[in-house]
C-alpha cells in the first residue's frame, strides 16, 4: 500500500501539470486572438515619447480596432481620442473607401502585401484636407507573435501642394512647348546641347531630335557658330537678352532664323530658335512700300508745290488783271460821267448811257470774280456792324421794283416791320438778295418777280431770317438745279440759250449764305418760275446800338410796281457836293493819265484844289516843298511806288502827320491791311465815284465851322 501510494501522487502530479500547462496555452491563444495578449512594449517607458512624437501614430490589433493614438494623429485628424481609440481603423474614412482601406490593411496583418510608405488623404471634419504619408510596422509580443500594426503617419500636405504645382507647371511648360514654334536649347559654354524642347514639325531644322545631344559645330556653319559663341560672351557679361540672325538650308531653300540668348548661369544660356523667314519676307515688302510711299509723298509734296504756286500765280495774276482792268475802266467810267454830264443830242445820249451800262456790267463781273477767288481762298472776311434789316431789304428791293417796271412786270416785297436791328454785314446781305432778284428779273419776261422775309427764330443773341426770291420765269429741271450753284454753271449751258451770264452770281451766293450761317436752296419747275431761298444768322444788336424807333407804320408792308402803278421810292441820290474852303489842297500822285485828269476833274467839283504828280518819288519832292492836307497816293507807280514813297514821308515827319489815302486798282484781299501796314491812313479802290472820293476827303480834311 505504500509502495502504491507514491506512484499515485506522482501521476496525480503529471496530470496536474499537463492541465495547467494546457490551461495557460489556451488561455495564451484566446489572449492571442481577442488582442488582448500582454503588450509587448512596456507602456509606463514609453508614453512620453509617443504622445510627443512629432508624427502622428496609431496602433490597430489584429482585427483592424484602434488600440491606441497618440496627440499628433489627433492634430492631423482633428478628432479626440475617443472618438478613435475602439473602433475599427476604416471607419474613420469615408464610406466610399472603406471595403477597399479594409482589405489592404486585412492583406497587410496577414503578410499577404508589403509593408510599403504610401500616401493618404483625410477629409477632416473642419472640411479640410490633409495628405499624409504612412508608414507601417507590424507589432510582436514578447513570443515574436504578430498582435497588430502601428502606422505611423507623416503629413506633407505642403509637399503635395508643390509637387502638384511643380507637376502643373511642367505640363503648362510641355503645352507651351508644344504650341510654340520655337525650339529652346540649353547650351554649355562650349556650344554643347544639354537639353532641347519644342520645335516645329513644318520645319526639319526646328526639330528637338536635329539638336538633342549635339553641338552647334555639328549643325551650324562656322561663321554661324562664331556668331553664337560672340552673343553668349556678351550675353554672360551683360546678363542681358541678345538677338542674332543666320541663314540655313532647308526644304524651301533657304531659311532666315532668329535666336534669342538669355542667362541662365555662369556656364549655361538659353537659346529660343525661331524661323523668321516669312517676317523678313514681309518687312522687305513693308520696306518696298515704304519706299514707294514715299515716293508717292514726294510726288504729291511736288504736286501740292505746283498747286500752291499755281494759287498763288493765280493770286498774282488776278490781282495783276484787277490793276490792269480797274485802272482803265476808272477811265471809261468816269469819261462816261463827264460826257452824261454834257448836253448831248438823244443819239449822243443813248450811246453814252449804253457805254456806262457795259462799262458797270463789266465792272460787277470783275467783281464777282474777285469775290469768288477770295472766297476759294478762304480769305473772304465779313463785317459785323449794326443795322436796320427791314431797312437794307426794302433799299434792294426798291432798285429792282423800279427795273421791274421798266420790264413791264410786277414787282411784290413782303418785309415784316418787326424785323429787329441785328449786327452783320449788310454789303454782303445785299450782294446775295441782288443776285437772285437779278437772276429773276432776267429769266423773267411776264408775270412778277419778287422777294420775302420772315422772321424764323429770335433768340437772345441770335436772329434767324429766312429770304425767299420768286418769279414767274422760265423755270429749270431738276437736272439744271442739282448743279445750279457751281462756279461758272449755267443752267442752260447750250449755244442756244437766249439768256447770257457767267454763272459766277449763284456761286457766289452760296458761299456768302455759308459765310452768313446759312443754306440756300431752289425750287422749279420748267415754264412756272422759280423760287429761291436762303436762310442767315445775325447778331442782335444791344439797346446801346438800337436807335430810338421812328413815329412810321408798324406794320407789314407790301410793295406792288407794275407798269400802271406808283412803284416804292428808289434808293436816295448821292447828295451834292460841299465846296471845301480853298486854302486845303490835296496832292494827287497818279501815273496814269486817264486816271489823273478824271480824279483832278471830281476833285475840281468838290472845290477842292489839287496838285498832280506822276510817281512815288515826285510825291515826296512835292511834300518837301509845301504842306498838303491830303495825299491820294496811287500804289503802282514807275520809278517809286506807292507804299515806297510813304514809308520815306512817315520817316521824315517830326511832330506832323500827313493824312495819306491809297487810290488803287488794287482790290484784293489783303490789298487793304498791306497799305495801312504801310502807313497810309486810309484806303479806296478804283473805280473811283464822285461820292466815294467826298467820303475820303470829308474823313481826313479839316472843314473850317461856318
Amino acid at each position: 500500500m505504500s509502495d502504491v501510494s507514491p506512484l499515485i501522487w506522482l501521476l496525480c502530479f503529471i496530470v496536474l501539470a499537463l492541465l495547467t500547462s494546457y490551461v495557460r496555452r489556451k488561455r495564451r491563444s484566446d489572449q492571442v486572438e481577442n488582442g488582448t495578449q500582454e503588450r509587448v512594449w512596456d507602456e509606463s517607458a514609453n508614453d512620453d515619447l509617443f504622445e510627443t512624437a512629432p508624427i502622428g501614430y496609431l496602433e490597430i490589433d489584429l482585427k483592424g480596432i484602434v488600440r491606441r493614438v497618440n496627440r499628433r494623429e489627433c492634430e492631423l485628424r482633428k478628432l479626440a481620442q475617443r472618438e478613435m481609440v475602439g473602433k475599427y481603423c476604416w471607419d474613420l474614412i469615408p464610406p466610399s473607401e472603406r471595403q477597399r482601406y479594409r482589405d489592404q490593411i486585412e492583406r497587410r496583418l496577414t503578410g499577404q502585401t508589403a509593408l510599403l510608405p504610401y500616401q493618404h488623404q483625410y477629409l477632416r471634419p473642419d472640411g479640410a484636407q490633409v495628405t499624409v504619408e504612412i508608414h507601417e510596422h507590424k507589432l510582436e509580443n514578447r513570443y515574436r507573435i504578430i498582435v497588430g500594426l502601428r502606422l505611423a503617419s507623416v503629413d506633407v500636405t505642403e509637399r503635395k501642394k508643390s509637387e502638384d504645382q511643380a507637376y502643373e507647371t511642367a505640363a503648362e511648360l510641355r503645352a507651351l512647348f508644344q504650341a510654340f514654334p520655337d525650339l529652346f536649347l540649353r547650351l554649355d559654354r562650349d556650344g554643347n546641347v544639354l537639353d532641347c524642347k519644342g520645335g516645329q514639325s513644318s520645319d526639319p531644322f526646328l526639330s528637338a531630335e536635329k539638336f538633342a545631344d549635339r553641338n552647334l559645330k555639328d549643325i551650324l556653319a562656322p561663321a554661324v557658330v562664331e556668331v553664337f559663341a560672340e552673343a553668349q560672351d556678351k550675353v554672360r557679361k551683360t546678363t542681358t537678352l541678345e538677338v542674332i540672325e543666320f541663314k540655313a538650308e532647308g526644304r524651301q531653300g533657304e531659311q532666315v532664323y532668329e535666336s534669342r540668348l538669355l542667362p541662365l548661369s555662369w556656364d549655361h544660356w538659353i537659346a529660343v530658335v525661331r524661323n523668321i523667314t516669312a517676317r523678313k519676307s514681309g518687312e522687305l515688302k513693308l520696306t518696298e512700300y515704304a519706299q514707294e510711299l514715299e515716293h508717292k509723298n514726294e510726288e504729291l509734296e511736288a504736286a501740292l508745290a505746283t498747286a500752291r504756286e499755281a494759287t498763288q500765280l493765280r493770286s498774282r495774276f488776278l490781282a495783276n488783271m484787277s490793276h490792269e482792268i480797274r485802272t482803265p475802266m476808272n477811265g471809261v467810267l468816269g469819261m462816261t460821267d463827264f460826257l452824261l454830264a454834257t448836253k448831248l443830242t438823244a443819239e449822243q445820249q443813248e450811246f453814252a448811257e449804253s457805254i456806262k451800262g457795259s462799262a458797270d456790267a463789266l465792272m460787277a463781273l470783275i467783281n464777282d470774280i474777285l469775290d469768288l477767288s477770295k472766297i476759294e481762298a478762304g480769305k473772304m472776311r465779313l463785317d459785323r456792324v449794326p443795322f436796320q434789316l427791314g431797312a437794307t431789304i426794302a433799299e434792294v428791293a426798291s432798285m429792282f421794283a423800279l427795273e421791274a417796271r421798266l420790264k413791264g412786270l410786277e414787282f411784290v416785297s413782303s418785309i415784316p416791320a418787326d424785323l429787329p436791328r441785328v449786327v452783320g454785314d449788310p454789303g454782303r446781305l445785299r450782294q446775295v438778295l441782288r443776285n437772285l432778284l437779278g437772276n429773276a428779273l432776267k429769266f423773267t419776261d411776264r408775270g412778277e418777280i419778287g422777294v420775302r422775309a420772315e422772321l424764323l427764330n429770335e433768340a437772345t443773341n441770335v436772329v434767324q431770317v429766312r429770304f425767299t426770291v420768286h418769279d414767274t420765269g422760265i423755270g429749270m429741271p431738276t437736272d439744271q438745279q442739282s448743279r445750279l450753284f457751281e462756279s461758272f454753271t449755267q443752267g442752260d449751258g447750250s449755244s442756244t440759250r437766249r439768256h447770257g451770264g457767267t454763272g459766277v452770281g449763284l456761286a457766289i451766293s452760296k458761299q456768302l449764305v455759308e459765310l452768313l450761317g446759312g443754306e440756300i436752296g431752289v425750287a422749279s419747275e420748267p415754264g412756272h418760275g422759280s423760287r429761291f431761298w436762303f436762310t442767315a444768322s445775325f447778331g442782335k444788336a444791344s439797346p446801346a446800338e438800337t436807335p430810338a424807333p421812328k413815329p412810321a407804320v408798324e406794320q407789314d408792308r407790301v410793295i406792288r410796281s407794275t407798269s400802271r402803278a406808283p412803284i416804292a421810292a428808289p434808293a436816295a441820290r448821292p447828295q451834292k457836293p460841299v465846296p471845301i474852303a480853298s486854302h486845303l489842297r490835296v496832292l494827287l500822285a497818279e501815273d496814269n493819265e486817264i486816271n489823273q485828269r478824271i480824279t483832278l476833274r471830281l476833285l475840281e467839283k468838290l472845290g477842292v484844289p489839287a496838285d498832280a504828280v506822276v510817281n512815288g518819288r515826285e510825291a515826296v519832292q512835292a511834300l518837301e516843298k509845301r504842306k498838303y492836307d491830303l495825299v491820294l497816293m496811287d500804289c503802282q507807280m514807275p520809278d517809286m511806288d506807292g507804299f515806297e514813297a510813304t514809308a520815306i514821308v512817315r520817316s521824315r515827319e517830326v511832330g506832323t502827320h500827313t493824312p495819306i489815302c491809297a487810290l488803287t486798282a488794287n482790290a484784293m484781299e489783303g490789298d487793304r491791311e498791306r497799305c495801312l501796314a504801310a502807313g497810309m491812313d486810309d484806303y479806296i479802290s478804283k473805280p473811283v465815284g464822285l461820292e466815294k472820293l467826298q467820303k475820303a476827303v470829308d474823313r481826313w480834311v479839316h472843314r473850317p465851322v461856318a
